[in-house]
Formats: C-alpha cells, sequence, structure tokens
C-alpha cells in the first residue's frame, strides 16, 4: 500500500520503541498500513511478536529491548539499522508515569523516572545521529505530555521529565540540523490505555472523572497522537523542527 502524499511514508523505515503497547503500538500500526517499515522495541518478546504478525507489508523486525541498559542504547540503534539498512526515523513512545505526591517522592523513584523518559532519548538520539544509521532528511520523534507544559498536583516528578524532553527537543533541533535530522515532540493528553486504566484505578471515579472533563473535547484514543507522530515523521513536515505539537483535547488551552 503506498501513502497520501502528503505523508509519503513509503519505503521509510522507523524505529519505534515502547512499540508493545499503547501509543507505540498504534503508531507502528499506523505506519505500517502507509507503507513504512518498522523495527519493534518493547521489553515483552511475544507482544512484539504478535504485533508484528498484524503489521501489513514486509520487513518488520522485533527488537527485545529493556531500555533500562541505557548504555546500551546507541549500540542497539547501531545493530537494527544494520539489519534494516539504515533508519528514516525514531519514535520514542515508550515511558513510565507516576503519580506520586511529593511526601512519597524518593531518589530511586526519580531516577527511574529520569532513566526511562529522558536519558533514554538522548542516548536514542546519539545512536540515531551517526551516517551509517540515518538516512538523509531523517526525523526523530519524541513523547512529551501535557503536564509537561501545565501544572497538575501529584506528578511533580513525571512532569519534570516531560518538561525536560520538550527542551531536549529543542536543544537536539539546533544541534542536529547541521546533520539534516529534524527533531520534534507531541504533547499528548490522557488517551485512552492500559496505562490511563492504571491511573484510574489510582485515583478513583470521581478523581478520574475530573480528569475526564479537564479535556474540553473529551479523552483522546492513540491513533489521535499516532497521527500527529506521523505527520512529524513525514516529509510535509520538513519545515518544522524543535517544536512541541499539542494533541490535548484542549487540555492546555484552559
Amino acid at each position: 500500500m503506498t501513502s497520501p502524499d502528503f505523508l509519503n511514508l513509503h519505503q521509510k523505515t522507523l524505529l519505534v520503541t515502547g512499540a508493545s503497547s499503547g501509543i507505540g503500538r498504534e503508531t507502528a500500526l499506523m505506519a505500517s498500513t502507509f507503507g513504512a517499515r518498522i523495527a519493534l522495541v518493547a521489553r515483552r518478546t511475544d507482544a512484539l511478536e504478535g504485533l508484528a504478525a498484524l503489521l501489513p507489508g514486509e520487513g518488520h523486525i522485533v527488537v527485545p529491548y529493556d531500555l533500562t541498559d541505557i548504555d546500551g542504547i546507541p549500540e542497539m540503534v547501531r545493530s537494527v539499522a544494520d539489519l534494516v539498512g539504515g533508519l528514516d526515523g525514531l519514535v520514542h513512545a515508550a515511558g513510565c508515569h507516576s503519580t506520586l505526591p511529593l511526601r512519597s517522592v524518593s531518589s530511586s523513584k526519580i531516577q527511574e523516572l529520569f532513566d526511562i523518559n529522558v536519558a533514554a532519548a538522548i542516548m536514542l538520539a546519539k545512536g540515531f545521529r551517526h551516517k551509517q544509521v540515518r538516512k538523509p532528511s531523517a526525523s526523530i520523534v519524541l513523547l512529551s505530555s501535557a503536564v509537561g507544559l501545565v501544572g497538575q498536583p501529584g506528578v511533580s516528578v513525571y512532569s519534570a521529565t516531560k518538561g525536560a524532553i520538550i527542551t531536549l527537543t529543542k536543544s537536539l533541533a539546533l544541534e542536529l540540523a547541521r546533520e539534516d535530522i529534524r527533531v520534534n515532540c507531541v504533547s499528548p493528553g490522557v488517551v485512552m490505555t492500559s496505562m490511563t486504566q492504571g491511573i484510574r484505578d489510582r485515583i478513583g471515579k470521581e478523581g478520574f472523572q475530573a480528569v475526564t472533563e479537564a479535556h474540553p473535547l473529551g479523552l483522546g484514543e492513540p491513533s489521535d497522537v499516532a497521527n500527529a507522530i506521523l505527520f512529524l515523521l513525514s516529509s510535509s513536515s520538513r519545515w518544522i523542527t524543535g517544536t512541541s505539537v499539542s494533541v490535548d483535547g484542549g487540555y492546555t488551552a484552559q
């Protein structure tokens, strides 16, 4: 299947982290329907293999990898590029959420969240920038969050990691522009994923109703976010870099 002209993802090769669930999974599915080849990265081999069986097209690969092995990430990216013949795009959709009031914050929890949400993003970009890895006019898309832009009680550490992604995006965009790599991020509001179900369980029915009402257009779906990611991967966004795109049903407009 060839992609519409405005996406032009046909024959592009993308690496997607967090591909076993949620936004990462939906991004991989949608990109493959528009003709892209996908390197699926996550910890759960069974989930990745199940997804790979659903993807249309050929050349998709399963890459079981634990992103808490921070120092090994650049070599993982290089090995994937060797297998697929180079990468056109990278999506870092893997992440860790924590609803944690300040009184319960620990240094180990801070480190855990920053490792997956921020340090892994930096090391993925480090591996991706090599000429042997990325193809011309390549694109990196990172995942921030609406709470990286506005405050919300109980998620101070998580929001700090997502705010860091927004500023990281800007700095990487400037540093990598000379290497023909664009860097952008998407800042979603609350979308209906398994992670969201965990949040609902922790804060209760009334708390989750308040979260829903804070989104003027209601809660989103993973496909709403994946649509924005695919645009930022495509040549249609060739003059966009260093920006954060809010996909949040109006949450941050208030």
